[in-house]
């Protein structure tokens, strides 16, 4: 069988952690910063893990993972 190819928009968006998790970053904190309150920009600031359905995606958009 030949190789699969990682879709390139995944590379760029998502992390894979040591113990298997995806990473993400969260949207908003690019513009209209002014608007928000400081505990949302805190929050867009650090990352988030994906789960369920969302992650069986990337996984598979991303059959070897990021080396």
């Amino acid at each position: 069988m030949p190789k699969l190819k990682t879709k390139s928009a995944f590379k760029l968006r998502f992390r894979l952690s040591a113990n298997g998790k995806v990473k993400t970053s969260r949207a908003g904190h690019n513009h209209f910063m002014r608007r928000k309150s400081s505990r949302s920009l805190t929050e867009a600031v650090h990352g988030q893990y994906l789960e369920g359905s969302d992650k069986k995606i990337v996984e598979r958009l991303m059959p070897y993972g990021m080396k």
